[in-house]
């Protein structure tokens, strides 16, 4: 597990945030950053608004107030994480031993607007996997045509 006293965290900012009770422990070291955000260790999950279904979450940079992303966790309901198979998720946290069973798995999630109607787009390509025991975080990239950065639902 990794300290949060040796973490860098603008506590200003997470002191803002919403589950101010519990944010210590939902904030995640990304060793590697996430896509596009490399140079961002720390983030934090916290709820989104009551009216939201709850296997959405915002993940929050501890460092940047700027950046916030909306998730899914697909591990909470079986028909979303079937949208990813099991297999492809395995191999990488093979090499970190670790099993599925250890990890939330959330993709980050889009709203587009087309011709007044809405859609909400997840990208299967790059799931981000989160250990809440070590509090580590890390985005996989998952080569295969099989998976978009814009797979639309429903």
């Amino acid at each position: 597990m990794i300290k949060t006293t040796q973490r860098k965290i603008n506590k200003n900012l997470v002191k803002k945030l919403k589950d101010t009770e519990n944010n210590l422990a939902n904030i995640f070291y990304f060793k590697n950053g996430i896509c596009g955000f490399e140079n961002l260790k720390e983030f934090i999950v916290t709820s989104l608004p009551q009216d939201t279904p709850e296997n959405y979450k915002y993940l929050q940079s501890t460092e940047d107030e700027g950046l916030k992303l909306i998730m899914m966790n697909i591990t909470v309901n079986p028909k979303d994480f079937s949208i990813i198979n099991a297999k492809d998720l395995e191999i990488s946290l093979h090499t970190k031993n670790l099993e599925l069973k250890d990890v939330a798995i959330f993709l980050v999630t889009s709203m587009h607007s087309k011709l007044e109607k809405n859609y909400i787009s997840v990208n299967t390509a790059a799931p981000i996997m989160l250990n809440p025991v070590s509090q580590e975080g890390w985005q996989v990239i998952l080569d295969s045509p099989a998976y978009n950065v814009q797979h639309y639902l429903g």
